[in-house]
């Protein structure tokens, strides 16, 4: 018997139980229920979240929002000479149903469900980060890889003790499209490695919907057994598509009003931000 699978099962349950009662308790489904009425109810969420050593490092916004849903549609990549030739450096030949590719020097390529670009040029030195700023060194590398950044805006940087994480996504209306993004990742010896998915089209849908506030998708974290031990420390609106098992299969799909949640180690986690 599997005990350790047991256990995880049961603390699941445990927590998946506590956020029942404390959503029934509070009748946030109801459409008559506000949290502002509730002066008790920011303090019941930090309560509820210590169950899984989490807390609030932040001002939780306070806002709702009217919001459209947006009809996305991906730049899906065509694996060709000419996109190795860019990334690697070298003349490769395309495979048929072959997704990364290696040069002389060891830089790998790789394309996965279609969409997203991962560009590994080394292995990490696992050096103290004591660079102050690699924003010159992403924009040679986008210049030098052709890459069309019109649009993006910076939207986390993550510094831990070996390396730092740069994150840009396109915005729409001053909203960041999270599932349009570019990470640069950089030790003491700078890139190492550069992910990206691209969105190109975005159309709204005609009907706007109303977003629940922040402090009532909060309670959601818990729906995720495995984040525990963290420390929130930014929570703001974005637009969002979950990514699941299908991913590779999608070519348009719709973009969500979804709250986002940052953690103190760079990790985040997208709550439903519409009922």
């Amino acid at each position: 018997m599997d005990w350790n699978k047991i256990s995880t099962i049961l603390i699941t349950a445990f927590i998946i139980l506590n956020v029942f009662l404390f959503v029934s308790s509070k009748d946030i489904l109801n459409a008559g229920f506000g949290p502002e009425n509730d002066p008790e109810f920011p303090q019941e969420v930090a309560n509820l979240l210590k169950v899984q050593n989490i807390t609030i490092n932040t001002e939780i916004p306070g806002e709702t929002y009217v919001l459209p849903v947006l009809e996305t549609e991906y730049e899906i990549i065509n694996i060709d000479s000419k996109l190795l030739q860019n990334f690697l450096n070298e003349k490769i030949d395309p495979i048929e149903d072959v997704y990364k590719y290696t040069n002389s020097k060891g830089e790998s390529l790789e394309i996965r469900d279609g969409k997203k670009l991962i560009l590994i040029l080394r292995k990490k030195v696992n050096e103290k980060f004591d660079r102050k700023d690699i924003r010159e060194e992403i924009s040679r590398f986008l210049e030098q890889k052709n890459i069309d950044a019109d649009g993006y805006v910076e939207n986390l940087v993550h510094i831990s003790e070996n390396e730092a994480i740069y994150r840009y996504t396109l915005r729409y209306n001053d909203y960041p499209l999270d599932n349009s993004y570019m990470y640069f990742f950089a030790d003491n010896q700078g890139i190492y490695k550069f992910e990206m998915q691209r969105i190109i089209a975005v159309s709204e849908i005609t009907e706007k919907v109303r977003t629940i506030k922040a402090i009532e998708a909060l309670p959601r974290i818990l729906t995720y057994p495995e984040i525990k031990n963290k420390e929130i420390t930014r929570i703001e609106m974005t637009y969002y598509s979950v990514e699941d098992e299908n991913w590779h299969n999608i070519e348009r799909i719709n973009s969500d009003p979804t709250w986002k949640v940052i953690f103190s180690d760079g990790t985040q986690v997208h709550l439903p931000g519409i009922d």
